[in-house]
């Protein structure tokens, strides 16, 4: 009976590899898609924790705009400072009670790092964003969102012992899915984590993105609907194309998203010139807000609410251009104080405000249709401060879901990239993807990567041991030593195929009769260009690693080369 498992269990793994191809099955895609299930379960516990704070700062859980407007002067003053303190404590306990311990920002992680990401620290931060979106903070929390999915996606490739290369990937398979779960825009998740982080979009990491991003989306739809994250009104963008209208809208983003780069960079510096402790930076961030807010309640917030007035309402040309640059000040306090949130949902106001009001101005010499230029707006502001036109096309386009948008979309995102990218050419993210001096992908060696083995046998194995090694574990190559270690050669799961119909070798030595010795076998002191010469000689996704005795030290991953050197 365990014979006939055995045999049936092996069958059902070869014709599924015959079917999907061995190359590609190292489980990438099926963690990708555990962490968009996980990954979306979380951003809806950190929506849920994000509405429960607020009740207890504000006692409402309305829109954050529209509980400001109905608090007394005193009380947006107050409860935004409030916040930017508590968040501020939060991040000095922490760094106290979880001394020589360092959270690690997701983008860092997943394009310098190795992968792994400190669970109590981030915890610490991930309040402390909770702390200042929850008072107003004019900040997203899309941040918090997106880091606390990275976290669970670090902890998960750890629980799997994945590789250094591939535990990077599933951090940014769980940044995807962050930024999915945020805006429900899977294709705009996953561009966002291949053109800006990644900067590749080889398919050995796009592939598992975009798994991690669906199932995200399709996750966090169970709490936020299938709707587009912004409310339009019947929206349909003219069919025809007015080339230079927009294309003036692009040369204007241009130059506006590098100077709010600069306001962001100055910011920052006075608050560490300051040189204040943690709660009084955050405070004094919360305070300025707060100020602002008396006269301008509107600046509350990430600018959600803001950007569907102006997508679906006509208010004053004074009070677009007021919000404009109030909101403009409000996030650079947040931002520069320390607050721990994004700042990618208030970017997208203040590209709808320059749409808005660029198509407002226009009006005089031209019919201009409002909506379609706040939302050209959105993705310029998007594309020039991000330098990530592909993702902002996107973006843009599953928010509004008109496909008449995309030829306009794609002529002001890289009009705007490229004027921004020649003024400044480091984009919002850039500190956090380059502080750290990253060494040349090519330079490495293979001991870099190699990975212990994770099957080897003796040359006196008989088949039918074999056959249970590959039903107990995923493994595609079993490697094959003699007594003193030395490597012999592999045996491989497809080999296997003939030992299903004949019983008379189950007790035969396996490496007599389904040993490969022609696969490639690579050192340790190689370089990784020189193991995929290696690599075009066979078929297997998995190389040997000896030493200069051929005794086996490792393995080394195809996969983890390719994401490596890409």
């Amino acid at each position: 009976m365990i014979q006939l498992l055995t045999h049936f269990i092996l069958l059902i793994r070869i014709r599924i590899g015959e079917s999907l191809g061995y190359r590609s099955k190292d489980g990438m895609l099926v963690l990708a898609a555990i962490v968009g299930v996980l990954g979306g379960a979380a951003s809806a516990l950190f929506r849920e924790a994000n509405i429960g704070l607020k009740w207890l700062l504000t006692g409402s859980t309305d829109d954050i705009v529209a509980i400001a407007e109905n608090l007394s002067p005193e009380m947006r003053l107050l409860i935004p400072t409030l916040g930017g303190v508590l968040g501020g404590i939060t991040l000095v306990l922490g760094s106290r009670l979880f001394k020589g311990m360092r959270s690690q920002e997701y983008l860092e992680v997943i394009r310098l790092g190795d992968g792994i990401i400190s669970i109590r620290p981030t915890l610490a931060r991930l309040l402390s964003s909770l702390f200042a979106i929850s008072s107003g903070a004019s900040i997203g929390r899309e941040g918090g969102m997106v880091q606390l999915v990275a976290l669970v996606s670090s902890s998960v490739g750890r629980f799997f012992n994945l590789s250094r290369p591939k535990l990077r990937l599933l951090v940014a398979c769980g940044g995807a899915a962050g930024m999915a779960s945020a805006y429900n825009t899977p294709l705009a998740g996953a561009l966002f984590i291949a053109e800006v982080v990644l900067q590749s979009l080889a398919i050995e990491a796009f592939g598992p993105l975009l798994v991690a991003s669906v199932m995200a989306t399709l996750t966090i739809r169970h709490w936020i609907g299938i709707n587009p994250i912004f409310t339009l009104p019947s929206f349909t963008a003219p069919l025809e194309f007015e080339f230079f209208p927009v294309l003036g809208l692009g040369i204007l983003s241009g130059f506006i998203s590098p100077l709010f780069l600069k306001i962001l960079d100055l910011t920052k510096q006075a608050f560490q010139y300051l040189r204040l402790p943690l709660p009084v930076s955050l405070g004094l961030g919360g305070f300025i807000v707060g100020v602002i807010s008396v006269y301008k309640p509107e600046v509350w917030g990430n600018g959600h609410a803001l950007v569907e007035l102006l997508l679906s309402e006509h208010p004053e040309t004074g009070f677009v251009l007021s919000l404009l640059l109030l909101k403009i000040v409000a996030t650079s306090a947040a931002v520069g104080s320390g607050a721990v949130g994004g700042v990618f949902t208030p970017t997208l106001l203040i590209g709808a405000a320059v749409g808005w009001l660029y198509s407002n101005q226009l009006e005089v010499l031209l019919p201009l249709d409002t909506v379609t230029y706040t939302a050209l707006g959105m993705g310029a502001i998007l594309s020039g401060t991000s330098h990530a036109p592909l993702m902002a096309i996107l973006m843009i386009f599953e928010m509004t879901l008109d496909a008449n948008l995309l030829f306009p979309l794609i002529v002001v995102t890289i009009t705007a990239r490229y004027i921004s990218a020649a003024i400044r050419p480091q984009s919002i993210y850039a500190r956090a993807l380059g502080e750290i001096n990253s060494k040349l992908p090519y330079l490495m060696l293979v001991s870099e990567l190699q990975v212990p083995t994770k099957a080897v046998v003796n040359e006196d194995v008989t088949a039918e041991t074999v056959s249970e090694m590959f039903c107990l574990s995923p493994i595609q190559n079993i490697w094959v030593v003699d007594k003193s270690g030395c490597y012999q050669g592999c045996i491989s799961l497809q080999n296997m195929k003939s030992f299903l119909g004949d019983d008379t070798l189950q007790h035969l030595s396996a490496s007599l009769v389904f040993m490969e010795d022609d696969v490639p076998t690579v050192n340790s002191d190689a370089a990784l260009t020189d193991v995929l010469v290696a690599f075009a000689k066979t078929s297997a996704d998995r190389l040997p690693v000896v030493d200069s005795n051929r005794m086996l030290t490792g393995e080394i991953s195809k996969t983890d080369i390719l994401l490596t050197l890409s």
